[in-house]
């Protein structure tokens, strides 16, 4: 029975020190590697396209949801080419990645005529709500699977990346001068 104490014991003291030398040639292997910045994946999938809402304002009133992508992006910019009565998002985007769709939905209220006082004289005008929404289509292994020659690549040249994928770079929401009473930010 000693004897299998000892065998046992043999074992787990060669098992820790391999274990440490493991962990000692991991370490040295990963301090050597040299941080080499930001890769951005999926750039030459991008493509820009406009996505048009169409309203007649004098019936509707819109209200634009912010996106996700922050305060900036949801900027209503004033531009003359865009037809009376359109909201143009126009988008570059990663089309392998991304899916981008417009969403809206209606209510109705009855606004009172600012200049007319009698309840007679009102105006139903519906509010529109609408947001652009991004559905996501790839997969985080395809995408690494992708990556994977240049990843390897590097770590044979001692260097890291972090990589980071090209989904919505870019969002301008354009409308009409004429158009821009009838259109605001939720």
């Amino acid at each position: 029975m000693r004897k299998i104490q000892k065998i046992l014991l043999g074992i787990f003291l060669g098992g820790v020190l391999l274990g440490g030398i493991g962990t000692g040639v991991a370490l040295v292997e990963y301090s050597s590697l040299a941080y080499a910045g930001e890769r951005r994946l999926g750039e030459e999938n991008l493509i820009t396209q406009n996505m048009d809402y169409v309203f007649i304002p004098e019936e509707e009133e819109v209200l634009i949801i912010d996106s996700y992508w922050g305060e900036e992006d949801c900027r209503i910019e004033s531009d003359e080419e865009v037809p009376e009565g359109t909201i143009r998002y126009e988008i570059t985007y990663n089309e392998k990645a991304v899916k981008p769709r417009l969403n809206f939905w209606e209510t109705e209220e009855a606004e009172e005529e600012s200049d007319q006082i009698t309840m007679e004289e009102q105006q139903k005008r519906r509010k529109t709500f609408l947001q652009l929404h991004v559905r996501y289509i790839n997969s985080d292994f395809a995408t690494l699977m992708t990556c994977k020659d240049e990843i390897l690549r590097e770590l044979k040249n001692k260097r890291i990346f972090t990589y980071d994928m090209a989904y919505v770079t870019k969002l301008r929401i354009k409308v009409n001068p004429e158009t821009m009473p009838f259109v605001h930010k939720e």
